[in-house]
């Protein structure tokens, strides 16, 4: 079984970039949600369970590190 991630970043290009990056390093890890904020991101981990998450640690509302715990 793959290995599934979830990418949390409020700048669409960064987001969009890291996916495309570890498609190319990484082609066995699956993204199986984008998060815009840490709010969405507690969510979609919530709703997906991936094993990784790529948190950016400024965000607006709630931050990376707010999100993590």
């Amino acid at each position: 079984m793959n290995p599934t991630a979830l990418i949390a970043d409020d700048e669409p290009l960064l987001r969009e970039r890291l996916a495309g990056l570890l498609a190319r390093l990484w082609p066995e890890l699956r993204v199986v949600a984008e998060a815009r904020n840490g709010r969405e991101a507690v969510e979609l981990f919530d709703e997906h369970g991936p094993q990784v998450v790529f948190l950016d640690v400024q965000m607006p509302g709630m931050n990376g590190v707010e999100a993590a715990r």
